[in-house]
């Protein structure tokens, strides 16, 4: 599947204007705090990361990621 660059771009600048409720909304759309905390989980385990404030801003990338796949597909 090829997702078109200008429908990728397009995306990320609304996800840019979302505050943090909205981006929070967007979130529980696709997902729960249980699976949160796998990908949590998975960024400590595989990549040995143990500083919470390192976790939280890599699982953000890892979710908003996740979101995007799963937005754009």
């Amino acid at each position: 599947m090829s997702i078109n660059k200008e429908k990728l771009e397009n995306y990320f600048v609304e996800l840019e204007k979302l505050n943090s409720e909205d981006m929070m909304k967007l979130v529980e759309k696709h997902m729960d705090e249980d699976t949160v905390e796998i990908f949590v989980d998975h960024i400590e385990e595989f990549y040995g990361i143990a500083d919470d404030d390192e976790l939280g801003t890599l699982a953000q990338i890892m979710i908003s990621g996740f979101i995007t796949a799963k937005e754009l597909s």
